[in-house]
């Protein structure tokens, strides 16, 4: 038996010895797959050996490189139980140090019975008996060493005395640790629960009462201030109902809404937070968690929310993927989660590591169909389409919305009608920078007619696309069409008012956190290209493509 290239003889016991230090820290340390090990100890040591063997020696070495389930469960007990006590932690498996992000994509891929089990573990739940005592040993988790100057010596070490957190530091601390406990109790007694197939998601009110918000600040901008502050109003009245029945992304919905109103005006930033918190007061008990938020969030106000707003929507939608990846959940759930994801990525207001994470975890893990996956990529690349027209480059606006629409209609008619309506409603806005009059108009009507046709003729996305239909025939002189357009928006605005006041309640429901269709955080195109990439490299790997 020969060895590849004609080299004679494969690796002895002695050259296994030999190379032991090296293998082992390419295999462990640097985290290398055995097939790269292979050529590097090929090509650079001559050092011929099968993947059996190699697999013979790791085990006879007892070299691991998973982390095995009870380790998991074992590290972030471990975590949690020190974070508590205030001490920060680094954990190792076996003398190896183990990388935070790898232990959180771990997480997030793991099995439905593993993630429960770790979150039993960081409440103190669960039962230690029937875990491996020989795995658990192997985990040590301690305080990272300090880093003191190379010169310095023992005598030269202090401790500074533990000073007071400044405000601005501790808000955001304590608004996570309320959030979280808040989080777990809620999942825990069935307060949230992910639909079954084919239901609407638990979460459809916040996204409703936001899209209401998004959509009277496009009235306004439309010139249909007077509809757009009635709007306002319904929904400053529908806020009482969400408080007294939040869904798992109500308590983001509040924030992102000071944050989007501010963003017009501070001074209606400001408004809103001082009239949700007084209502919050009025209508919570005094210890409710959404109490003790505002407690806090008032003591730094709107600054504080823009400050703080990337930390707590990351803490917050860390610990909701946790509690949904431990659940058999469902498609309609998965990609509405994974819709406030990338919406926040693509605001800056979410790591992409977390992002990353999240989204391999749940194509890997099948929560996200191949299909459900084209469709965020093309969701992702409207926003890129939005961005491009912003920032006055409407030609690339309108080769990208043209990429949508090819996608759209290779599937069937009746599928996605939410983004035809928004690629419609973006050719409309492209044809009013770069092409004619009669091309913007025609645009216009191709939008009025299938927001009708999808949703109807009173729906608030109806209304919202005559009133901007009717602001562009009022800029180019167009008075008879906007005129008629007026009478029939301000008639179908009173059926809308006339369902609003009969439901006591939104007249239709919004199931989409992505439904508005304007830029209402300042995205990055940074951040939305690269989510088109990481969209765009999990649909190749699914595929099996190099």
């Amino acid at each position: 038996m020969t060895t590849p290239g004609g080299h004679n003889g494969w690796a002895t016991a002695d050259d296994w010895a030999a190379q032991r230090p090296y293998i082992t820290t390419l295999y462990r340390d640097e985290n290398r797959t055995l097939k790269d090990i292979m050529q590097i100890m090929q090509e650079k040591h001559q050092f011929f050996a099968t993947v059996r063997m190699y697999k013979a020696r790791f085990q006879k070495w007892g070299i691991e490189k998973k982390i095995k389930a009870e380790e998991a469960v074992e590290i972030f007990r471990q975590q949690t139980a020190r974070a508590a006590a205030g001490k920060p932690t680094v954990a190792y498996i076996r003398g190896r140090r183990i990388d935070p992000d790898r232990l959180q994509r771990y997480r997030y891929r793991a099995a439905p019975v593993i993630s429960k089990k770790i979150i039993n573990a960081e409440k103190g739940s669960d039962d230690r008996s029937s875990s491996n005592s020989s795995r658990i040993a192997q985990v040590v988790c301690r305080t990272p060493s300090p880093s003191p100057s190379p010169d310095a010596t023992d005598s030269a070490v202090s401790i500074s005395p533990r000073l007071e957190e400044p405000t601005e530091l501790k808000v955001p601390h304590e608004c996570m640790q309320i959030l979280g406990n808040f989080i777990h109790g809620a999942f825990d007694s069935g307060l949230w629960q992910m639909a079954s197939e084919g239901d609407h998601a638990e979460m459809n009110g916040a996204f409703t009462w936001q899209h209401y918000v998004a959509s009277s600040q496009g009235l306004i901008r439309h010139g249909r201030v007077k509809e757009g502050f009635s709007l306002l109003g319904l929904c400053m009245d529908q806020y009482k109902q969400q408080l007294r029945q939040p869904d798992s992304m109500f308590w983001l919905a509040t924030y992102k809404c000071a944050m989007v109103l501010a963003s017009q005006n501070d001074g209606l930033g400001d408004a809103f937070i001082d009239y949700a918190s007084k209502l919050t007061s009025l209508v919570l008990p005094p210890g409710h968690p959404f109490n003790q938020l505002w407690s806090r969030v008032m003591l730094t106000g709107l600054r504080g929310i823009k400050e703080h707003a990337g930390a707590i929507f990351e803490s917050y939608l860390d610990l909701w993927g946790r509690h949904v990846n431990s659940r058999d959940t469902n498609t309609t759930n998965d990609v509405q989660g994974a819709f406030v994801f990338i919406q926040l990525h693509c605001t800056g207001l979410l790591s992409f590591n977390l992002l990353e994470t999240v989204i391999q975890g749940m194509i890997a893990g099948k929560a996200i169909s191949r299909e459900s996956a084209e469709f965020l990529l093309q969701e992702t690349k409207f926003r890129l389409a939005l961005l491009s027209l912003s920032r006055r480059r409407p030609k690339k606006a309108e080769s990208i919305t043209r990429e949508i629409m090819a996608w759209l209609d290779s599937q069937p008619p009746e599928y996605y009608p939410d983004l035809r309506c928004k690629a419609a409603w973006l050719m409309f806005e492209v044809k009013q920078r770069k092409g004619t009059q009669a091309e913007a108009l025609r645009a216009g009507r191709d939008l009025l007619k299938l927001s009708q046709d999808s949703y109807g003729s009173a729906h608030i996305q109806t209304l919202e696309a005559m009133s901007a239909v009717e602001n562009y025939c009022r800029k180019i002189g167009a008075t008879g069409g906007a005129e008629q357009m007026s009478k029939d928006f301000e008639s179908r605005w009173r059926t809308f008012r006339d369902m609003a006041d009969e439901r006591q309640n939104f007249p239709q429901e919004i199931h989409q956190p992505w439904y508005y269709r304007s830029i209402e955080l300042g995205e990055k195109v940074g951040y939305v290209e690269e989510t088109v990439k990481l969209f765009e490299r999990c649909l190749k790997l699914s595929d099996g493509s190099p």
